[in-house]
């Protein structure tokens, strides 16, 4: 059902919106279409007193198998739009993969070494996501904030983006970004980060064969072809892999019942076909437990775990 510009329903399956494909249903499920709907949303909850959850493309997440009360699905937004010489304006539903199609299509290099991200540009901001020593905080100018009050501009300081963290102020959306380009052609060969923190012009061609590098190396290391939801856990440091300390502690293969720790990544749970949410859980608990017992490290998630809400009915 569609009202003012967003799309509504009752009792939404949320596990097949997810990339590990665990968890239970929303009660409520609200899908803007536009910035301006998602003002809108946001004014009535808040006026309502309702709390609600935020979904993307669902990539880094984990649901409760008891389902949530109300979520708001960002993935209507997915304009992109180059509205400037030096800047690309792009809304928090683009999907990374969509970002990176744009970029093979209008010859800007830079974001390679993130292909293969799975997840949404808004998400992929309030995490930073990043791989390969890229970030695409790197890449931010400034993001649009939104909140029941309406939206706004925020120019982005230094250190506002993290290893995997963003300091976006709490009760706010990001619904769009703008992200740098630089229009001058540039000899820029590798799949590598760039100076300056900058898309880059170059041609098409070399963009797609450096992603296809990329892709390469993804499929050759990580369970793609199974569901998951990406890197578990962080890396302690920037020389302590959480990949290694999981393997070295043999959890490799570890399974409760339909949830497994990859052969091919430790840092992956995949889910084998009838995994629940409870099973993912409670192996990411095993893990942590297991790799504190044996290194004194204690593993923080890098994935967004929903608490279960209780009188969801």
């Amino acid at each position: 059902m569609r009202i003012n510009g967003v799309f509504v329903a009752d009792s939404q399956p949320l596990a097949p919106l997810t990339t590990m494909k665990v968890g239970g249903r929303a009660k409520i499920f609200l899908m803007p279409e536009s910035v301006s709907a998602l003002e809108n949303v946001l004014k009535l909850l808040a006026q309502s007193g309702v709390s609600y959850k935020i979904i993307g493309n669902g990539s880094n997440l984990i649901v409760p198998d008891e389902g949530v009360k109300v979520v708001l699905s960002l993935c209507r937004l997915k304009a992109i739009d180059r509205y400037k010489r030096d800047v690309l304006y792009v809304e928090a539903g683009c999907t990374m993969a969509g970002l990176l199609l744009w970029c093979i299509k209008n010859g800007f290099a830079g974001m390679e070494p993130l292909a293969g991200i799975p997840g949404s540009i808004g998400g992929a901001l309030f995490m930073n996501a990043g791989a390969n020593g890229v970030q695409l905080g790197d890449f931010v100018s400034e993001i649009l904030l939104t909140s029941s009050h309406g939206s706004a501009w925020m120019s982005v300081p230094k250190g506002f983006f993290g290893y995997r963290k963003s300091q976006i102020p709490p009760g706010t959306v990001v619904s769009a970004a703008k992200i740098r380009l630089s229009a001058k052609k540039s000899g820029y060969q590798q799949e590598e980060p760039i100076s300056g923190s900058h898309l880059v012009a170059t041609s098409p061609s070399q963009i797609l064969g450096n992603i296809k590098k990329i892709m390469k190396k993804r499929l050759n290391n990580q369970p793609l072809g199974r569901p998951s939801a990406g890197c578990v856990f962080r890396n302690p440091s920037e020389s302590c892999s959480a990949w290694a300390l999981i393997a070295s502690c043999g959890l490799q293969g570890k399974r409760i019942n339909d949830a497994q720790v990859s052969t091919k990544h430790a840092n992956f749970i995949i889910n084998l076909g009838n995994a629940t949410s409870r099973d993912v859980l409670d192996l990411m608990t095993l893990v942590k437990k297991r790799v504190w017992e044996e290194t004194g490290i204690f593993l923080k998630e890098e994935v967004v775990v929903w608490d279960h809400e209780e009188k969801i009915s």
